[in-house]
């Protein structure tokens, strides 16, 4: 009966997974004839298929609560037809604030709308750029705000930030023009601003030391205030978790609470004279992890294990103690129930594999698991039950990981957080040091593990490969000794085993990167990578790093840099301090970071050339004796050349450089283009088109970029030529394969549909 209401309870959580890898979405109540067979099937079944049946039901039945809700948070998204246009609202910042040197970021829960025929969403994820007021949690604000619809960036290995928004509910995102701060807060964000009176005062106290973020982190569960290499060490590592309030966080609080009220009520026995004292520690315990729980922000890792132990408290105080493994299952049911989109998040499975890892290693030996011996293989459990998690997201296994958690885990757990929680009874601050102190030894010794053991990078592995990996998991995580435990090695193996994809001599493969309003392109040979340009500041690391990893790019022969404006040299110095670079090719002025950082440092010159594999590159532009009255102008100019196909990367040169190039007899017919400057009117020009005629061209832009590119003149000019076009900010990243004389073109978003994807 057991295993019957938990199959049910799978079945219910495999519907909504099943909701969620759809490319667009079902009617919102076409799965009603499914439910009604459903239910008339469990009902009428014999008891030997009864089982099936209400398993078929419950399967239906999570695709079917998954699938209504989608279609009412799909429905909160914002109408197109309110793009760009300047709405008034008035409404309370919800959330913690987000500030960075350029401004601050928020989420904005408008109340009531003042621009006429406008609406909002439920929520917007805010921008407000420059000066700006302090702008803090539940204030009341008047905004004159220009909203857009959610989207974001697409790249293989690359963070969903559209998915993200959808599981945060938020409905547009956009940009304050102007605000005026209202009178009072918002009650609905009071949490909110105690979490950030917390912030506050520790970044106070603590000042500038290096950890503080981490101490934040473990007191309030904002991981904002983290420096990216401090995640850099964390991912190699992989002592991410180490930053997430779960279940070690929650379960200590609850316990040194409840031993707290037992050591009171026995020496305080009137205090506690209604009921006996075991009943009082288990409320308070449970009490207090809810407490924690929403200082915490309540994120999905928290969840779970606050639901779990009130699950365990409630057996208890009942007197029906009920096994692990079925709280476990209750808990991830309970999740699903409320927030169907949590199974998007790769926290979700990354945090309930974990503890699922760790209840089975412990059911499956006898006389518990105890000593150095078996902590360390409790270690390497997390790791193998979160190892397809693992891969399939970050494309990163940190070999280092088991024996890293076996130190820092029961630092943070004994030493680091205990010290940040009565740090917020100690106004001298002393305690928050002590804590902060004792991370970063930690930290010393995790450094040097991570600087002697490798991270290797690898594929994401194909979607079919993740049941059997797990299913091969479990099995070796079974006693030794036992029958058919071998089976776990073969059907694991595919996951690791993922053969890189193969360039033949004499073609290259070519992706232009989505790096929103900017420009990269990574061109890989045979045996050879570049890439040119590197975006805008912070591109490095959300678009470019990932898509390298992804085809476990670990060094770059060339980063071809072409001019120094910041949508195309602003992560140049990240990605050269991030991996090794044989030469850098640019035009930048004397004093940029980016010199010296690369093997070999040389000008971008027209008349250079190289040939990788057969594959022959050639810099058509700068000349020497040209015109150049800007940046733009002296800007590199990149031809890729095949025996049968040809590729042109021309940056942000004008008209004026593109008819010098013309007058040499420099171009002619090129099957791919990369549209220069983006698409703006001023490249482009109609005899630049009409001479390259390509067979495709690419547009690299932003969204409702502010300079309107690709303008729609320059747009229709390539198309009157005969070339079909791409654009990373409608098919996000873009990859072109030459294959002899013929030219394979992807579109991210078309080749990985979601029904959240923003549609044209």
């Amino acid at each position: 009966m057991l295993i019957s209401y938990l199959g049910a309870l799978v079945a219910f959580v495999f519907g909504v997974c099943l909701l969620q890898l759809q490319p667009a979405l079902p009617p919102a109540y076409a799965p009603i004839p499914l439910l009604l067979l459903g239910a008339v099937m469990a009902w009428r079944c014999q008891r030997g298929s009864r089982s099936l049946a209400i398993f078929g039901l419950m399967l239906v039945t999570g695709f079917a609560w998954a699938n209504l809700r989608a279609h009412w948070r799909m429905a909160d998204r914002l109408d197109r037809t309110q793009e760009q246009h300047q709405v008034v609202a008035e409404g309370y910042v919800g959330g913690l604030p987000q500030t960075s040197e350029f401004g601050v970021r928020f989420v904005f829960v408008p109340t009531r709308v003042m621009t006429p025929g406008a609406t909002l969403p439920t929520r917007l994820s805010l921008s407000w750029w420059g000066e700006h007021p302090e702008v803090s949690a539940g204030t009341r604000w008047q905004f004159t705000l220009q909203p857009k619809r959610v989207h974001g960036q697409q790249n293989p290995g690359g963070f969903d930030s559209e998915a993200w928004m959808l599981q945060q509910g938020i409905g547009a995102t956009g940009n304050v023009k102007h605000g005026q701060r209202q009178p009072g807060h918002a009650w609905q964000a009071g949490i909110d601003r105690v979490r950030e009176a917390v912030i506050q005062r520790i970044l106070r106290t603590l000042g500038d030391a290096p950890w503080a973020g981490v101490i934040v982190a473990t007191a309030t569960g904002d991981r904002s205030h983290i420096g990216r290499d401090q995640w850099l060490d964390f991912a190699q590592t992989g002592t991410t978790h180490l930053t997430v309030i779960s279940g070690l966080h929650v379960s200590m609080i609850a316990a040194l609470t409840g031993w707290l009220t037992g050591w009171i009520g026995r020496r305080m026995p009137r205090l506690l004279r209604h009921g006996n004292l075991y009943r009082w520690q288990l409320w308070s315990g449970l009490c207090a992890a809810l407490l924690y729980s929403l200082l915490a922000g309540l994120g999905i890792p928290t969840q779970r294990a606050v639901l779990m132990l009130a699950t365990g408290i409630v057996c208890l105080l009942c007197g029906r103690p009920m096994h692990k493994s079925v709280i476990w299952m209750l808990a991830l049911f309970v999740v699903v129930v409320i927030d169907p989109f949590a199974v998007i998040s790769a926290g979700f499975w990354l945090s309930f594999l974990a503890v699922g890892a760790l209840l089975w290693l412990s059911t499956n030996r006898v006389g518990g698991i105890r000593g150095l011996h078996g902590w360390l293989r409790t270690e390497l459990a997390v790791t193998l039950g979160t190892l397809p998690v693992l891969l399939v997201v970050f494309g990163r296994l940190p070999l280092v990981s088991p024996l890293a958690n076996a130190l820092a885990i029961p630092v943070v757990s004994m030493l680091v957080t205990p010290l940040t929680l009565a740090g917020l009874a100690d106004p001298s601050g002393l305690l928050w040091h002590a804590a902060e102190r004792t991370f970063a030894a930690t930290h010393w010794v995790l450094a040097w593990l991570a600087a002697h053991v490798p991270s290797p990078d690898f594929a994401p592995p194909p979607a079919w490969t993740i049941i059997p990996a797990m299913l091969g998991i479990w099995f070796l995580m079974l006693p030794r000794g036992l029958p058919g435990r071998w089976l776990g090695l073969l059907l694991a193996a595919p996951l690791l085993v993922v053969p890189a994809p193969v360039i033949a001599p004499g073609e290259f493969v070519a992706t232009v990167i989505d790096v929103d309003q900017g420009l990269s392109v990574l061109v890989q040979t045979r045996q050879h990578a570049l890439v040119f340009d590197t975006g805008k500041p912070g591109q490095a690391d959300r678009a470019i790093l990932p898509v390298l990893r992804s085809r476990q790019i670990r060094r770059l022969d060339t980063l071809v840099v072409s001019h120094k404006d910041n949508d195309h040299s602003g992560s140049a110095q990240t990605l050269l301090q991030a991996l090794p670079v044989k030469t850098l090719l640019a035009q930048l002025p004397a004093e940029h970071p980016a010199w010296g950082l690369a093997q070999h440092d040389e000008l971008c010159e027209a008349g250079q050339s190289w040939d990788w594999d057969g594959v022959s590159f050639t810099v058509l532009w700068p000349v020497p004796d040209a015109l150049m009255p800007d940046e733009n102008a002296r800007g590199c100019v990149l031809e890729i050349e095949t025996a049968h196909q040809r590729m042109l990367i021309p940056a942000d040169v004008g008209i004026t450089q593109e008819a010098e190039m013309l007058s040499r007899n420099w171009l002619g017919h090129f099957d791919v283009v990369v549209a220069g400057h983006h698409g703006s009117i001023t490249s482009s020009s109609a005899s630049f088109v009409t001479d390259t005629h390509p067979a495709w061209v690419v547009f690299s832009s932003g969204y409702l970029n502010r300079f309107r590119h690709p303008r729609p003149e320059v747009v229709a000019r390539y198309a009157a030529a005969g070339a079909e076009d791409v654009r990373t900010d409608r098919d996000g990243a873009i990859t072109l394969s030459t294959q002899g004389a013929a030219l394979s073109v992807s579109r991210w978003r078309v080749q990985h549909p979601h029904y959240w994807y923003e549609q044209w």
